[in-house]
């Protein structure tokens, strides 16, 4: 395609976008929120990169100021999703898909912890997430790699390690650049946009089974509303730790489910009675002295456990509280307490 060419489909997608950013931001009375196939559609203009980032940045700001609806979540999945399967194909069956987008303020992230008990078992699990620089906040990708464990920058270097461990981080830009960009808008914004509710939902290697951490309150009903809508196999979302994936052990958790077509709320009281958490204490020795028994930390091991019971249950079918912590006891015992000396 010759540069004019080039430029003229630029200019008419363009085009087509503007009529998305007039709906939203009419007013009081004259804005609506998207439709399913207009959400779609206008996630497929930005996803071909030749829309402008003034109208990429209106267009979200515009959907923050109200929250998106679940007909714009699903309409913006379905066009991700769509948009991630014409990639590479993984070449290797995922089994769990992890996205940690949020994260830790102050504690640790234990979910990690959770993930690599679960992957030691023989689930295969893909976490991804994408790191803001110069927020107070402990973001996994930075953890994984201050461990010793690889970040995955290729789908070959991914399916690699989930043979060889059934553990695999891959950051968002390395995923998709434009879904990247898309996040890095908060640099230029000074807020999150709604993108970070579609790379939760997106499932990128379009894995069995999901787990979604939100942090604000009546995002796990959108989620869910959203998976059943998009007809997705097995979810469970969950007002987490900062907004990850991890149980708090000093709250009551909420858990919703999605699967055989079938929605459901469990109430889990709060493991831990009394506060143990440790925010002024982040050193990462405290990660791996946990996983090797050297030391118990009294707030990870209920973060730990909690995670594991919440996650085991979606993946066994088991409702029960108390049958998935005996599920979870179970699969920490067979963790591999080695595992970090190989890679520390």
């Amino acid at each position: 395609m010759t540069g004019r060419a080039t430029m003229r489909t630029v200019i008419r997608t363009a085009n087509d976008f503007t009529q998305y950013v007039k709906i939203l931001g009419r007013g009081k009375k004259g804005a609506r929120s998207l439709t399913v196939e207009e959400a779609e559609h206008a996630m497929s203009l930005m996803l071909s990169g030749n829309i402008a980032p003034e109208q990429s940045g209106a267009f979200w700001m515009l959907i923050r100021i109200r929250e998106e609806t679940v007909e714009e979540t699903v309409g913006f999945t379905k066009a991700t999703r769509d948009y991630l399967s014409k990639k590479e194909v993984l070449g290797i069956k995922v089994d769990l898909d992890w996205p940690a987008y949020a994260g830790k303020r102050n504690e640790l992230p234990w979910f990690l912890l959770a993930a690599l008990a679960l992957a030691n078992t023989g689930v295969r699990i893909v976490m991804h997430g994408h790191t803001f620089e110069g927020e107070n906040r402990m973001y996994v990708e930075h953890v994984i790699s201050q461990l010793g464990l690889p970040v995955c920058h290729s789908r070959g270097q991914l399916k690699q390690e989930l043979e060889a461990n059934c553990f695999a981080y891959m950051p968002l830009i390395a995923i998709d650049k434009s879904l990247g960009n898309m996040m890095d808008l908060k640099y230029v914004l000074g807020l999150r946009s709604p993108v970070n509710t579609v790379v939760r939902m997106m499932n990128p290697f379009f894995s069995d089974h999901s787990v979604h951490g939100v942090f604000h309150r009546g995002y796990d009903q959108l989620h869910l509303s959203a998976c059943e809508q998009l007809g997705d196999a097995s979810v469970l979302v969950f007002r987490g730790g900062n907004g990850e994936a991890e149980v708090n052990p000093e709250r009551d958790v909420t858990l919703g489910k999605w699967q055989n077509d079938v929605a459901t709320w469990s109430e889990w009281p709060k493991a831990e009675k009394e506060h143990k958490r440790l925010k002024n204490n982040l050193d990462l020795s405290r990660l791996t002295d946990h996983w090797r028994g050297e030391q118990l930390d009294q707030f990870g091991e209920q973060a730990v456990r909690q995670t594991i019971a919440s996650v085991a249950g979606l993946l066994y079918g088991v409702t029960s509280h108390e049958e998935c912590l005996v599920l979870a006891d179970d699969i920490w015992t067979r963790r591999d307490k080695t595992y970090f000396d190989s890679v520390l």
